[in-house]
């Protein structure tokens, strides 16, 4: 018995993180996604439509705000009110309504995400998740979850914008070849409103020749206080000469604004 829900759990498990930030086969939004500019004492208000198919089964629905996090890949991290400690969180001053209803095959129904933006909200931009999930369905030793993760990222109007961040960490995995270096970048957003960090790595010798150099841009925006991890091979179009290399990593946005950089040496 204690292994058959064990499988249970695990397959609710491995299907809910598969669905997650999808629209999922079966469940899809519209307005899945709200970017947009606000002003402090502003009333904002979001129309989401969770529609199903309808081949598909009865659903009940929960539909819930979180605080918005990420995972250094760049995934959605969902934070309920005790781990979301970001002061760039809009969580606090949203809502969600329904909190849960019951959607028939082919059925549409609207969920509304409102709040008052604070007159003192300060700079930058705010961000939170609103998590929209079935209940466990399914029959016998198999139970599934649907679930859809609408980002909401708010940029408050006429504040400051600081696009800032560090390097935490830049080091190659070991042995180092001549043929191919692997690297390691780990970046921070230290700033206040998200962006899509790009990095560039270039190996220089001891002469400051070019030996091989790389760009890297994320795919996906970073928001502020979150990292990313950054792994990528730098390929010389000829093996190295034994001796010293340098290779400097450069952190900028899309527009060649500089972030950071660091830089690490190693010998062939």
């Amino acid at each position: 018995m204690v292994k058959s829900k064990s499988l249970v759990a695990l397959t609710t498990l491995i299907l809910l993180l598969l669905a997650v930030g999808t629209a999922s086969a079966g469940l899809g939004t519209s307005g899945s996604k709200l970017e947009k500019e606000v002003s402090p004492g502003e009333h904002l208000t979001h129309v989401m439509q969770v529609k199903s198919d309808a081949s598909d089964p009865p659903m009940d629905i929960q539909v819930e705000l979180l605080g918005y996090g990420q995972a250094p890949n760049g995934a959605n991290r969902e934070l309920n009110a005790s781990n979301d400690t970001s002061p760039y969180s809009a969580r606090p001053f949203l809502e969600v309504s329904p909190a849960s209803f019951h959607l028939k095959p082919g059925d549409t129904q609207d969920v509304t995400l409102e709040g008052v933006i604070p007159k003192d909200v300060g700079s930058g931009s705010r961000y939170a998740l609103v998590k929209i999930q079935t209940a466990a369905m399914g029959k016998g030793m198999v139970g599934f979850i649907l679930a859809i993760d609408v980002p909401i990222l708010l940029t408050i109007t006429g504040s400051e914008v600081l696009n800032k961040g560090e390097i935490e960490n830049f080091s190659l995995e070991q042995p180092v070849s001549a043929a191919k270096q692997t690297l390691s970048l780990l970046f921070k957003n230290t700033g206040n409103i998200h962006y899509y960090p790009t990095v560039k790595a270039v190996v220089k010798d001891k002469d400051g020749n070019i030996a091989a150099n790389v760009t890297v841009p994320s795919p996906i925006s970073l928001l502020p206080t979150f990292t990313r991890l950054f792994k990528f091979d730098l390929n010389p179009e000829t093996p190295l000469k034994p001796g010293k290399y340098n290779v400097n990593a450069s952190v900028s946005l899309n527009d060649g604004t500089f972030l950071a950089s660091k830089e690490v040496s190693f010998v062939v």
